[in-house]
């Protein structure tokens, strides 16, 4: 993890010190509330001159509990009104589930600066307390039994290993899942993401933690992604500090699949991830409704391997429409905007009397960073990139459409 020595008010930059309070906006669930406590501490301790102050905001998917995700609309679900007050410069910087920011556009003039240490991204199995003394896993329920859950995503990978089993959606807060469960006794059990478990200290009631290969885990799920104006250069430093480097490549990996085959939270994709010390791996699968198909495949890139020695390259750089803006009104940024800008050089710093230039910020699937070896990040953008060609190869951009199709009317 990045260092947290105390960073004197002395030591940064003339135009920050004049900035000694910072914003931090939230979302008012109790889940979003402790991770940007942590947030909070972390830049606190970091910091220990400047003072942090939390300020909530209600979003759209919070509002909404009675209509499953996809078909509400994934982008912006949980991050418009927190990016509306990060515009306007009511707030300093967002703390958000980085698994909720959308991967193919941000609004204009923000980017995500700060991705600390990830926490476990699998997904857990929680059984309701009536049934905790004689089951422990899946296979131990019995016949119809009902599985609550908010993802296509793990519906469609369970439905495939547990036919069985009945799984309907749940929405809203931990504690309420929890009490439709416990209390209400409307689910046999819950699967939920462990990192929010966790977070949330109900280690005590995972009763089981599911491995990838029963269930392949969200985009960027147990990373917190925290966003900043692009060009405050100030709090982008600020934020860097917080970056864990295998979580930021891991995520860039995984967000840039995501993007390049236009998914989200209305298609049942699901990756699993890993670092070693010389290369990256990524492994991902597209899975159909009813759990009856899946498209997966997975691509291990070299950090020292040059990019032309990946063999699907040429396909990538020839077919890939990941740069193209779906919306020529829109006010987002798109990856073609990206793109342009990513051409300028990244670290350039020309100090006298009288004017600092800025360095030009590159970002990868709007993950950004002024320190770590750029090369990685190109590299980890790269897997992502050619695991999403190869799983299109197999048609996995069709059955994306099918699905489209079935939960909004259209795509």
């Amino acid at each position: 993890m990045s260092s947290e020595n105390p960073v004197s008010s002395e030591h940064v930059d003339s135009v920050q010190a004049k900035r000694t309070h910072f914003k931090i906006g939230s979302r008012k669930s109790k889940l979003a509330m402790v991770q940007s406590e942590y947030i909070k501490s972390r830049m606190e301790q970091m910091y220990p001159d400047f003072t942090f102050e939390i300020v909530n905001f209600d979003t759209k998917g919070d509002k909404i509990l009675n209509i499953a995700l996809p078909k509400i609309g994934d982008k912006g679900l949980f991050t418009k009104e927190l990016e509306d007050a990060l515009l306007t410069n009511r707030i300093d910087f967002v703390v958000h589930s980085l698994k909720d920011m959308p991967c193919q556009v941000l609004p204009d003039n923000l980017i995500i600066s700060g991705v600390p240490e990830r926490e476990d991204p699998s997904d857990s199995l929680v059984i309701a307390k009536r049934w905790v003394e004689t089951k422990k896993s899946l296979d131990d329920f019995e016949e119809n039994s009902i599985i609550g859950t908010s993802s296509l995503r793990r519906i469609s990978q369970l439905k495939e290993k547990y036919p069985k089993l009945k799984f309907e959606t749940i929405r809203g807060n931990l504690q309420t899942r929890m009490s439709k469960m416990d209390d209400e006794k409307k689910f046999d059990a819950i699967i939920l993401a462990t990192a929010g478990l966790k977070r949330m200290k109900y280690d005590d009631r995972i009763s089981h933690i599911l491995p990838p290969e029963t269930c392949l885990h969200a985009v960027s799920q147990g990373a917190l992604g925290v966003e900043s104006r692009r060009n405050d250069f100030e709090v982008i430093r600020m934020l860097n500090r917080l970056n864990d480097e295998e979580t930021l490549l891991r995520c860039i990996a995984e967000r840039t699949f995501l993007a390049k085959l236009e998914g989200g939270c209305s298609a049942p994709i699901g990756v699993n991830s890993c670092l070693t010390k010389n290369s990256i791996i990524l492994e991902g699968a597209v899975f159909d409704l009813e759990g009856t198909k899946r498209i997966q495949d997975r691509f291990e890139i070299n950090f020292n391997d040059k990019s032309n020695a990946c063999p699907i390259m040429p396909a990538v750089s020839d077919q890939s429409d990941l740069n193209e803006t779906k919306n020529i009104d829109s006010p987002k940024r798109s990856f073609k905007d990206s793109n342009e800008e990513n051409k300028m050089p990244k670290r350039v710093k020309v100090e006298n009397s009288d004017q600092i230039i800025e360095p030009s910020l590159r970002h990868f699937c709007f993950l950004a960073d002024l320190n770590i070896d750029e090369n990685k990040m190109v590299k980890a953008e790269l897997c992502g990139l050619h695991l999403a060609q190869k799983l299109k190869e197999k048609g996995a951009d069709l059955l994306i459409n099918e699905i489209k199709l079935v939960v909004h009317g259209s795509f």
